[in-house]
């Protein structure tokens, strides 16, 4: 049985601090719980001070998808929108 891994990429609603990014970022590693693991966590600049981040998962193929991660992490404070940008098997 293999695993997907996806890329999702997380948007805060407006510019925030490094305070508050990094309160995401720790609460989205609080949010993805087993099967699905957490493989690293990029900051991303996207435009004028707005910045956003990619979210690299892993989770089995039995596990219903990416789907349920997404949904998890649109739950996190500061998170205006999750969307899977890139999907790949392993």
């Amino acid at each position: 049985m293999g695993s997907v891994i996806g890329l999702i990429r997380v948007m805060p609603g407006e510019i925030i601090s490094d305070e508050k990014l990094q309160k995401m970022i720790d609460d989205i590693k609080t949010v993805v719980k087993p099967p699905a693991k957490i493989g690293r966590i990029d900051i991303k600049d996207i435009a004028f001070g707005l910045r956003g981040l990619d979210v690299t998962v892993e989770v089995p193929d039995d596990a219903g998808g990416l789907d349920p991660v997404v949904e998890e992490i649109l739950k996190v404070e500061n998170v205006d929108s999750a969307e899977v940008t890139d999907v790949g098997r392993v």
